[in-house]
């Protein structure tokens, strides 16, 4: 499952491309990318070319969670 995520820096901020850049590990590999307007963007490699236990919807949706609780709490 997911461990280490981490929101790194928000991008063009006070801008309408203010964007979010956060990286977490999955299953001991390291993933990066960005969460816009409540999309995750990944960068590559992205976690659906690997063989993870968890389908890529559920690992957007978790990731999604965790920058709305990150977010509430700045």
């Amino acid at each position: 499952m997911i461990t280490n995520f981490n929101v790194r820096k928000e991008l063009f901020e006070d801008t309408e491309h203010e964007k979010w850049h956060f990286e977490l590990c999955l299953d001991e590999k390291e993933y990066q990318g960005y969460y816009a307007d409540g999309e995750v963007s990944w960068f590559q490699m992205q976690p659906d070319q690997e063989n993870h236990n968890i389908p890529l919807e559920a690992l957007n949706e978790e990731v999604k969670k965790r920058m709305t609780e990150w977010l509430s709490q700045q």
